[in-house]
């Protein structure tokens, strides 16, 4: 029976590869609504005017250390309380301000007038912050009024 077997070979088809199928790049659509594109340095600006107070109130205050908590807390808007210590963050890391502990061991804040700390390392110093902890220094300060005022923004 083996002698009726066809046992030729297979003849080997080399495939085809498929066409490498071109992407078109998207068309560029420009946003119906530019409110997002003309946006101010309404961060910057924050910065800059929360500078400008606490130059003012440090050299009103005889050029003596400033108490961090008294000068962040607002008794009225926990969020404006939250938003100052962002914004003392971001001018301790730009070196234009100084954080150190005081005498009764809480945080107090001096302007930076030497050139030869900006080379000098940076630090970092974490608090809780919660509503209960501004109540509380409100209560220590007797806080009535924030020492830091929101900018007006202008709306033109």
């Amino acid at each position: 029976m083996l002698p009726f077997i066809n046992v030729e070979p297979k003849q080997l088809v080399p495939k085809q590869r498929a066409a490498r199928k071109t992407t078109i790049n998207a068309v560029e659509k420009r946003p119906k609504q530019a409110d997002k594109l003309e946006r101010r340095g309404e961060g910057s600006a924050a910065v800059n005017h929360v500078m400008k107070q606490i130059k003012n109130i440090y050299r009103a205050g005889n050029n003596q250390p400033i108490p961090y908590f008294k000068l962040i807390c607002n008794p009225q808007n926990f969020m404006d309380t939250v938003q100052n210590s962002l914004i003392i963050s971001f001018l301790i890391k730009e070196n234009l301000i100084w954080m150190e502990n005081g005498a009764d061991g809480l945080p107090q804040i001096k302007l930076n007038n030497s050139k030869e700390s900006i080379a000098s390392e940076p630090f970092q110093a974490i608090c809780r912050l919660d509503l209960e902890l501004c109540e509380k220094y409100a209560k220590y300060y007797n806080i009535k009024e924030p020492m830091l005022k929101r900018a007006e923004v202008d709306e033109s």
